[in-house]
Order: C-alpha cells, then sequence, then structure tokens
C-alpha cells in the first residue's frame, strides 16, 4: 500500500508497497519513517474512537446510576438537579428525527467519527500523491476491523452501551460506506502515482497488486448488495454480502503479506474476531438443535405461528432469535421477535422466500411439528419495570415487540403493582388482530382495571367489518349463537337471497313448473357452491373463526392519531414517574413517536425515554 515519491529512475517501491523491499539505504530509511509515522496516525486514530465510546458508556453508567437513585426516591441535591435539567435538555435534542439519520445523537455521532477520519488522513501528512495514498489506505485497513466490530451478533459493546448489534447496524454501514471510498481514494492515487511514472503495467501484474484489484470488487459487490439488494431480496443480499466479504478480507491479506509492516496482523485479527462470533453461534444452533422441535400453525392473513419446544437461556419476550428450520431452509437462520416465553413462540408475517415458504408449509401441514434450532436471544432494550408507565405503538407486524414487552411487564407485575400499559395496536386487516389473539386476550382482561389500556385500529376495514362495528357502537352485539359469516359463505346467502326475491316477484300467473325450475336453479346454484367451498375448506373455517373471535374485539377504524395518543399519555402523568414510549413498526410511525416523545422531554414534567425498535437486517 506504499509508493516511493523520491527518483523515478528507482524500479523498486520500497517495504509495505508493490514492488517488495528496497535496496537503496535511503529510499529503505525513507519507507521506515513513514511507516512509524502511519503507526503513531493509527494509534490516535484508535484513541479516537476507544474515546468516542467512552462517552457513550460513560452516558449510560451515569444515566443509569441517577435513575436507581431516582427510583429510591432520594432527593437529587444541588448537584443532582442541574444533571437532571440538563441532561434532558440534551436527550430532548438528541433524540429527535434528523433528515439522513436515525436522530440527532446519531447524527452527532456520525461526524464526530467523520472528523476523526479527516484529521487522522490530513495530519502529519507530506503533500505528495503516493505519501496521502498510503495514509487513505491504512484508513482503509482500520475502518476494515472497525466494520467488523460493529458487525459482530457477540459484541461486548452489547453490554457497555446497552446497543446491540442491530441497533449499532448505522453504524456499521456508515464505517463500510467510508472503508470503501478511502479504498477507493488508495486505489485511485496510486493509480495516477504508477501511471505518471510509467510502471503501472509492471505494477499491475504482480501477485500482491492483482490480490488488491480483486479486494477492490470484492468490497464493490459488498457495497453493491448492501445499498440494492438489501432492498429487493433479503436472502441473496445476505449470501452475497457474506461470501464478498470473506473473499475481500482473504485478498486483503495476500495484498499485503507482509507480517513486518503489520498490515496481515490487522487484517488476521479482524478475520479472527468473525470467525469466533461464527463458531459461537454455530455452537449455539447445535446445542439447541438437541430434542428440540418447532410447532407450526398457519395463521389468517398469510401468518405463521412457530412455538419452540426447547427454549433458549435468556429468552425475554421482546428480545430476538435467529430460528433454523432445515424442513424449509437447510442452510440459513432468520430473526424473529419472542412475544412469548413459555413456551417460546414466534410471530412471522409472509413476504418472501423463506416467510412466504414457511407459510405455504403450514398451511398444508397445520400444527406439523419439525426439527428446529435457534442462536440467541439477542436485543436491548429498557428494563419496563423501571417505569411507572409504559406506552406501547405498534404498527403491523411491530406487534410482536410490543406484545413482547406488554407480556414481559404483565408476567413480572405484582398484584400491589401501580404501573400502568397503554398499549396501541394499527393493523391493515381486522383478520390480523387474530394472530396475537391470548396475548390480546390477556391484556383486554387486564383493561377491565385501571393498570391496562388497550386502543386497537384497522385501517382498511371491509364494508362488512364496518357495519359489524357501527352496529357493535350502537349498542347491538350479535348473538353468540350466530356467528359471523365466510367470504364464501357470505356470497352463496346473497346469491340464494337474489334467488328468493326473484321468485317472490314473479308475477301470480307464474305456472307451478316455473317454480318448480327455480327451486332447481337453486339447488343448482348450492350444489356448485359448496363444491368451491370444499376446495377451500380449510382457509375458509380458519377466517371463519377468526372472524368469530375478532368481532368481539373494540377496535376503531383509520389510522391512530399517535402523537395525540403519546401527549396523552405523557401529560397526564404525575412529575415524579417515569415514562417508557416504546414502539416498533414502518419509518413513517417511529418518526412520529420520536418527535413527539422529545418534544415531551422537560425539565418540570416526568422522566421520558423513547425506544424505538426498528429491524435492521
Amino acid at each position: 500500500m506504499a509508493g516511493w515519491s523520491g527518483t523515478p529512475s528507482s524500479t523498486s517501491t520500497g517495504s509495505g508497497g508493490h514492488g517488495g523491499r528496497s535496496t537503496d539505504p535511503a529510499r529503505a530509511a525513507y519507507f521506515a519513517a513513514r511507516h512509524k509515522v502511519v503507526e503513531r496516525a493509527m494509534k490516535h486514530y484508535a484513541a479516537g474512537l476507544c474515546g468516542l465510546i467512552a462517552i457513550f458508556v460513560l452516558w449510560r453508567w451515569v444515566r443509569w446510576l441517577s435513575v436507581k437513585v431516582e427510583r429510591k426516591r432520594k432527593p437529587a441535591g444541588a448537584l443532582g438537579k442541574p444533571f437532571v435539567a440538563v441532561s434532558r435538555l440534551l436527550r430532548n435534542l438528541l433524540v429527535r428525527r434528523v433528515p439522513g439519520f436515525g436522530s440527532g445523537g446519531h447524527a452527532l455521532v456520525v461526524i464526530a467519527y467523520v472528523a476523526i477520519n479527516l484529521a487522522i488522513a490530513f495530519t502529519n501528512v507530506q503533500w505528495t500523491v503516493s505519501y496521502v495514498a498510503h495514509r487513505f489506505g491504512w484508513l482503509s485497513l482500520a475502518n476494515m476491523v472497525l466494520v467488523i466490530l460493529l458487525a459482530l451478533k457477540n459484541t461486548p459493546l452489547a453490554f457497555l452501551t446497552a446497543y446491540s448489534y442491530e441497533r449499532l447496524n448505522c453504524l456499521h454501514q456508515i464505517a463500510g460506506y467510508t472503508m470503501f471510498s478511502q479504498m477507493v481514494i488508495h486505489a485511485a492515487m496510486y493509480t495516477s502515482y504508477f501511471n505518471s511514472q510509467g510502471r503501472l503495467l509492471s505494477i499491475y501484474s504482480q501477485r500482491g497488486t492483482i490480490a488488491g484489484i480483486v479486494c477492490g470488487f470484492g468490497f464493490l459487490s459488498v457495497i453493491f448488495s448492501a445499498v440494492f439488494l438489501r432492498r429487493v431480496w433479503y436472502e441473496i443480499f445476505y449470501v452475497v454480502h457474506v461470501a464478498s466479504w470473506v473473499v475481500s478480507v482473504i485478498a486483503v491479506g495476500f495484498h499485503q503479506p507482509s507480517i513486518a509492516d503489520k498490515t496481515l496482523i490487522v487484517t488476521l485479527i479482524a478475520a479472527v474476531a468473525w470467525i469466533l462470533d461464527r463458531i459461537i453461534r454455530a455452537c449455539r444452533v447445535l446445542y439447541y438443535s438437541a430434542n428440540n422441535e418447532a410447532t407450526l400453525h398457519p395463521l389468517p392473513g398469510g401468518g405463521t405461528k412457530i412455538m419452540l419446544k426447547k427454549a433458549p437461556a435468556r429468552a425475554e419476550p421482546g428480545k430476538h432469535c435467529f430460528v433454523w428450520i432445515p424442513a424449509i431452509r437447510k442452510f440459513e437462520t432468520h430473526p424473529f421477535t419472542i412475544h412469548r416465553s413459555d413456551p417460546v413462540e414466534f410471530t412471522v408475517k409472509a413476504r418472501d422466500g423463506f416467510t412466504s415458504d414457511l407459510h405455504k408449509y403450514a398451511a398444508a401441514n397445520p400444527g406439523v411439528a419439525v426439527k428446529a434450532s435457534v442462536d440467541g436471544p439477542y436485543g436491548t432494550f429498557p428494563d419496563p419495570m423501571e417505569f411507572d408507565k409504559i406506552v406501547l405503538i405498534a404498527g403491523g407486524g411491530g406487534a410482536t415487540f410490543t406484545f413482547g414487552l406488554a407480556v414481559n411487564v404483565l408476567e413480572r407485575m405484582g398484584e400491589e403493582d401501580k404501573k400502568q400499559i397503554v398499549f396501541i395496536w394499527a393493523v391493515r386487516e381486522h383478520e390480523n388482530l387474530f394472530w396475537f389473539r391470548e396475548q390480546l386476550d390477556m391484556l383486554l382482561t387486564q383493561a377491565q382495571t385501571p393498570r391496562v389500556n388497550v386502543s386497537l385500529y384497522v385501517t382498511r376495514a371491509s364494508s362488512d367489518i364496518s357495519g359489524t362495528q357501527e352496529a357493535q357502537n350502537s349498542g347491538e352485539r350479535s348473538s353468540t349463537d350466530s356467528p359471523a359469516l365466510s367470504p364464501i359463505e357470505t356470497d352463496l346467502e346473497k346469491s340464494i337471497s337474489h334467488q328468493r326475491w326473484a321468485r317472490t316477484t314473479t308475477t301470480t300467473t307464474t305456472t307451478t313448473a316455473t317454480e318448480s325450475d327455480t327451486e332447481k336453479d337453486i339447488e343448482k346454484t348450492i350444489e356448485t357452491r359448496v363444491e368451491h367451498s370444499k376446495e377451500t375448506a380449510t382457509a375458509v373455517t380458519a377466517t371463519t373463526k377468526a372472524a368469530q373471535t375478532l368481532l368481539d374485539y373494540p377496535v376503531q377504524l383509520g389510522r391512530p392519531d399517535t402523537a395525540a395518543l403519546i401527549r396523552d399519555a405523557v401529560n397526564i402523568t404525575p412529575s415524579n414517574q417515569r415514562v417508557l414510549v416504546a414502539a416498533c413498526g414502518p419509518d413513517g410511525l417511529m418518526r412520529v413517536v420520536r418527535d413527539t416523545t422529545a418534544r415531551l422531554i422537560r425539565g418540570d414534567g416526568p422522566a421520558v425515554e423513547v425506544h424505538c425498535e426498528q429491524f435492521g437486517w
């Protein structure tokens, strides 16, 4: 990764470069001095990153200590009150959404990270093409290590900063883009340098340079898969992303195979960290596969419920596991959120790939038990038992997380506990509520007490559901002896009614034979539709049962006013209490939750914490 800015007549490029070690003492001294400078710069870079992490760790533990003191109802004192006021003011600003970033705090971290990179890149540098190219090569190598550390599932950062790998994924992406940009600058500047000396062909024919080219295209594939494939087809993205990454790291080792300049050592450290993480995950899957199986249940609307026989250690509702079901995919694990811990349950919405095949398999074999295992659990979130009020907001499938937190609290609450849960869930279709029937029943049972307040919203209700809901709102509840009709049964009933209406409006001169023909037509229609209904009997039964159950749930039609609901829940909370606002769902919903909650973090109000769970995989 080095070049020589001295005399162009020399043919070797020196230690750490592309042509081997130099025999010229002056050149050797130059490269040795430059290597000492870049080593010192990398130490400064590592110190800068450690300092950034230390700020996170210090902030986390100071806040944790202050909360513990506050929970014991000890007075904050003259020094404590200013700290509380300042911390809330900062959080009011940093929690808010910033365009292009997750939050203001995220933006500050990215700015600090980029500033550290720029400072190291252009401080104590000789302004020659080869010298700058050499510096960017080392920065790219250092950031490669950071990218791997941020991608590890088993990382100490989860404990130190209370941010697990999925919440660090945004920084993993930023570090990846930065590393790739530095690599491109490194390659482009060296290409320009050697071309200006007329040595481009001889340099590009060397094994180390060829390995560097392979590395460059490998990292290009990594970036392409992250930017484009990830949004289109996650499974293809994952295979391309990991495979390209492995090839690239190996190519980096061949690009600079010398132990003396320590580039190979740095590469090996990064590779070993990634391999150890994979070994830990594989051992977990192997351990939990012994005498373990998953029971699959199809749900209406394309959902699938997975019930695991053997629960992993530390399984807790709200966390997630990577589930392995070889009957669907032999060499793939997929992350799903736990919403019940005894037994461990996951609810999966069918989209494409694995989830689609999983639902088809469950629909064809309802209640089937298949071999399964898990890796995990993973995930960090505030302990809901540390709060007096928990406001849970979900959109669609995001309810897997909020139901998990709700069950987490209800299972740990005592009879005398005065905590309050405000549960808000919006779904597109009415039948989606059936996915969490048991959890909804648990919450609605508790809703008869002041401890739980449940609000359910259906954004795309059918006209039949709307009519039923209007009847319920006016006090006209249907009898439990007359269950709701399935779509096929409703269509059949309408057709028969139409036939009967036609017959009763026939003139009195209609003959008995005509009436007989009409009766035959009705019977034929019934027979035809009954045959059609038999072909889809399983789906109809599931939908009918869902409708029978769900029509008893009090739902509201349309989208909820999320901002108003959050404000109402927080504003009525006494100032000496703590409120957790936790949400999971689409980006638009998360933006409203984050910005609304940030404005409610005030020095004279209750202590408010916000947690937005957004899946980064």
